[in-house]
């Protein structure tokens, strides 16, 4: 079996953490991943550091644990879906702990776990009424459609265009392009500017989700 990658949203508490590596019972392999702000205080950095030791503590005794610490910024947040998307999408075997940290990490990665999908074992938390651990269903979004997926591959590849533009590419009635992109704009999947109001741009979470279709259309032959 691949190994795990293992998720935690970073805050003060070491104990926590280290206390959770042992409940899910490490095999040596895992890959570690730390989703902290990056704007982190001393007290955060001190906790970073003191992950890093225990890590090379395990190491020394013969696990071969690898690690990183994914820093995101709290006023980008469709930016830290994505970074946090595609880190995740690097892994077959994602266990994600949404235990600590602020807020603001917890939603983008549990965002980021649900456009991953299958690929995530499971979501969890430890409840601060009783400090049960449960886990948390994920839903997988909804998926494009094949017409709304060769709208955004269009665009991302030929830049901005306008309806008219990729009616003639895709050879569609320009109705049924305004629809999509009415749907995608919606999505905040397209976008346009106050400048250029009839010129769409694919926008970064609309790449997020046209590789989510690839993903699980397992080819782009056909977009």
């Amino acid at each position: 079996m691949t190994a795990k990658a293992i998720v935690f949203t970073l805050g003060f508490d070491v104990t926590s953490i280290i206390t959770r590596l042992s409940e899910i019972g490490l095999e040596g392999d895992e890959h570690l991943i730390f989703i902290v702000s990056e704007s982190s205080s001393q007290r955060a950095l001190a906790t970073q550091k003191s992950l890093e030791n225990h890590i090379a503590m395990l190491n020394s005794r013969g696990f071969k644990l690898t690690y990183e610490f994914l820093k995101l910024n709290e006023d980008t947040p469709i930016l830290s879906i994505a970074n946090t998307y595609r880190v995740l999408s690097k892994h077959q075997n994602i266990i994600v702990e949404l235990s600590g940290g602020m807020r603001y990490l917890i939603l983008v990665t549990f965002l980021a776990a649900m456009i991953v999908g299958g690929n995530v074992l499971e979501v969890a938390t430890r409840l601060e009424s009783d400090s049960r651990h449960i886990t948390i269903p994920i839903f997988e979004p909804k998926p494009l459609t094949h017409p709304e997926a060769r709208v955004l591959k269009e665009l991302k590849e030929t830049g901005p265009q306008t309806q008219r533009q990729l009616a003639a590419i895709l050879g569609r009635k320009i109705s049924s392009i305004s629809r999509s992109l009415a749907k995608l704009t919606k999505a905040g999947f397209t976008s346009t500017s106050p400048s250029h109001p009839r010129v769409y741009t694919i926008t970064l979470l609309g790449e997020i989700f046209l590789e989510y279709y690839k993903t699980k259309n397992q080819t782009t032959e056909h977009i």
